[in-house]
């Protein structure tokens, strides 16, 4: 099993997960988070006052699949939130060792299907 970590634009959310869903993704997490990377900040004004955005707001998406199913679910992320400009965002996979589902006590592949 891996975890799949994908931070991307806030408006394309609901373009991702449905292109997830269209490929069998049965759920996810979905956490507000605010970084930069190279996109860094800007600055604003405000009421007539300057001030610095230094963080930009992101979307974190964590996903967990099948290692079959790895490299179509980061290929359909990143086609999907891809604008062409910078801030995009970036995709993680990382291993995961073991799953429970609290309800029925199904464990690892188990407890990530249906």
């Amino acid at each position: 099993m891996k975890m799949i970590i994908a931070i991307i634009k806030p408006f394309k959310l609901e373009e991702v997960r449905e292109a997830l869903t269209e490929i069998g993704v049965r759920g996810m997490m979905v956490t507000e988070i605010k970084g930069f990377g190279a996109q860094a900040g800007h600055t604003e004004i405000y009421r007539g006052a300057e001030y610095s955005v230094n963080f930009m707001p992101k979307i974190k998406l964590e996903i967990v699949v099948s290692a079959d199913m790895v490299d179509e679910v980061v290929s359909t992320i990143a086609s999907t939130a891809n604008t062409g400009k910078i801030g995009d965002g970036k995709i993680f996979t990382l291993d995961v060792e073991s799953a429970l589902r609290v309800r029925t006590g199904e464990t690892d592949s188990d407890a990530i299907s249906a």
